[in-house]
């Protein structure tokens, strides 16, 4: 419920008192002197909405709404655990003003987009991972995702540019912050977590739909029905975005082309997908359309053909990334073919296997990126001796893991233990 304070011309108090009780409100108050009638009254979430379309005629209205959660009883008293359970989700004239309201400063944004830069760049010079955590909690990216989705359902053109505008500096800042901390400290290489997030997935996509659906729902979703708090969702938001916004920056002062397009098709690829899922939530869900806001006057042409354009993008980009295998699918080809290791070392007799792995390293040989294959094993023969077994395990690998070979080059390394 939310409580929703009225200021009318006297006159219109029957007028009032029917959309109240149309629209389900409840322990209703009112106050009149000789000019005005001001009404303290308490309404379902969703509602909203609906009830200040049905007073819109009146002139001169004044009205208050206060954004937050209401518990309201009222007889019979065997029915208040069912209406303390009444958790729908807010109108959609609170969704998108609550959208604008949270815009916030621009000293702000810029101040936690270079902080959340600086963090992602030392989480990624010391192999830190709950560094990267700490910049996805700071990282600004949630709020102008959010209401650029807003914009879009809501078909309102200003919004949808000052939303982008901000995301877009945001993301500036964050590559400057993290170009900045690699010059001034000279680094010269890329560390293994740099390379490991730089490697993408061919199931990237899925972070970004994931990650705008929750974003949206998370906004439409009264307070008290939220499973999930902001923060957290606004971690998930961040966690496609913090990281590879910070890489840009470092591969960038090191002129890797690799680490810098593997990055901007992360960053890219997560900015459209987060909108067009969160749109689609706000539209369906949380019903903000162009025509569903009282004196929004959005244009449904603007709903359409940003959704259209975002759906083609991302299209576009699936092609890009399955046509050019492995540059844009290292991370899940990596599991793939450790996989396919475990399969083939299981048909060596002799041996036991104690650890396995395949990982692309940051070069090239013969046109075609490396994958360093290394194992170790555990001789169950002690008649043969450790060379002799690192040459058959080799062998056999390089005859039967032929997996993408037309793609990859792969090195060998055989660790032979004794017991």
């Amino acid at each position: 419920m939310r409580q929703l304070i009225l200021k009318v011309p006297q006159g219109h108090k029957e007028r009032i008192n029917k959309a109240i009780s149309e629209h389900q409100g409840k322990n209703t108050i009112k106050f009149e002197n000789q000019e005005h009638d001001v009404f303290i009254i308490f309404l379902p979430n969703n509602n909203i909405d609906d009830f200040l379309r049905s007073i819109g005629e009146i002139d001169e209205r004044e009205i208050s709404l206060i954004p937050r959660g209401v518990i309201t009883l009222y007889p019979p008293e065997s029915e208040a655990p069912d209406q303390v359970a009444d958790v729908r989700a807010k109108s959609s004239f609170e969704i998108y003003l609550g959208g604008i309201q949270s815009v916030g400063s621009m000293f702000g944004l810029i101040g936690y987009s270079f902080v959340a830069g600086m963090i992602v760049w030392i989480g990624l010079v010391t192999n830190t991972s709950y560094l990267l955590v700490a910049a996805m909690l700071v990282a600004p990216f949630a709020g102008p995702a959010m209401n650029a989705a807003l914009a879009t359902a809501s078909g309102k053109t200003p919004l949808l540019k000052s939303s982008l505008k901000r995301y877009g500096l945001a993301i500036l800042i964050g590559v400057t912050a993290s170009f900045l901390m690699t010059m001034i400290f000279s680094l010269q290489s890329f560390t293994s977590m740099m390379i490991g997030v730089s490697h993408v997935s061919k199931y990237a996509v899925f972070l970004p739909l994931i990650s705008g659906f929750a974003g949206a729902v998370n906004v439409c979703q009264s307070e008290r029905d939220s499973l999930v708090s902001g923060a957290a969702v606004g971690i998930l938001v961040a966690a496609s975005l913090a990281p590879p916004v910070g890489l840009v920056g470092i591969g960038l002062y090191l002129m890797d082309a690799e680490i810098i397009s593997s990055s901007v098709f992360t960053i890219i690829l997560q900015l459209l997908g987060i909108h067009l899922s969160a749109t689609m939530v706000f539209y369906f869900y949380g019903k903000v359309t162009p025509g569903g806001i009282r004196f929004l006057n959005g244009k449904k042409s603007i709903l359409i053909s940003t959704c259209l354009l975002a759906v083609l993008a991302i299209g576009a980009m699936m092609y890009w990334q399955f046509s050019n295998p492995p540059y844009l699918q290292k991370s899940s080809i990596s599991t793939e073919l450790t996989q396919e290791l475990e399969s083939k070392l299981k048909n060596i007799d002799n041996i036991e296997v104690i650890s396995k792995s395949a990982s692309f390293t940051n070069t090239t040989l013969h046109g075609k990126p490396v994958v360093y294959i290394q194992t170790t094993v555990l001789s169950k023969d002690t008649t043969l001796a450790e060379q002799s077994l690192k040459r058959t395990v080799k062998q056999y690998l390089e005859d039967n893991l032929d997996f993408r070979d037309e793609s990859i080059h792969k090195i060998y390394q055989i660790t032979v233990l004794e017991e």
